[in-house]
């Protein structure tokens, strides 16, 4: 991982609504070539959208970062789960060994 990573990272997940490379260079103080070719290696960073640029510049893509979700919580133990045992409603066998279809209809839907 680059230096600039963490820092770009970081800025990006203050500003939810994304930045363009221009004003990341200009927050953090470093160069626009060095943000957006680090935008560009980092696999959590994406263009949310495109602004048009004035004075016949080409449009600025706006660069957000991606918030990991947290992890799944570790299942319990078997001696910490509840023992208490849960009813089952029996189901219809016709419904499971032909698929919720009934028998007797006809392909053509007439009876």
């Amino acid at each position: 991982m680059k230096p600039s990573h963490p820092k770009i990272r970081q800025l990006l997940r203050q500003y939810q609504d994304g930045l363009t490379a221009k004003e990341i260079s200009e927050r953090l103080e470093m160069k626009h070539d060095t943000i957006y070719a680090a935008l560009q290696n980092m696999p959590d960073t994406y263009i949310d959208r495109w602004l048009e640029a004035q004075q016949q510049l080409p449009p600025q893509a706006v660069w957000c970062a991606v918030v990991p979700p947290e992890d799944c919580p570790k299942p319990r133990s078997k001696n910490d789960r509840p023992t208490e045992l849960r009813r089952v409603e029996p189901r219809n066998l016709s419904e499971i060994c032909f698929g919720f279809v009934l028998t007797n209809a006809s392909p053509t839907g007439r009876h």
